[in-house]
């Protein structure tokens, strides 16, 4: 496992989806450091989430298993992917 790599595309993940809350908490009267705050926690936590599940699977996670993982995100919700 490539821990520099995964962490890389972590902080990637964590930026997509904190730039995607702060409209959101705008929106609803959240202040702008609690939305991103709790998103860049949700975000670290759903990365991992799914890394934890590929280890528990094999022993191992591989760049194949990080790549799946990854991907899936932007499968899941497409608006982070643009």
């Amino acid at each position: 496992m490539n821990v520099k790599a995964i962490s890389k595309r972590t902080v990637a993940y964590v930026v997509l989806k904190v730039s995607a809350a702060l409209g959101g908490g705008f929106l609803v009267g959240v202040e702008i450091w609690q939305a991103a705050a709790g998103a860049a926690f949700i975000g670290v936590m759903q990365v991992a989430e799914e890394i934890s599940r590929a280890y528990v699977a094999d022993g191992n996670v591989s760049q194949a298993d990080a790549d799946e993982i990854f991907n899936g995100f932007l499968d899941e919700d497409p608006e982070l992917g643009k």
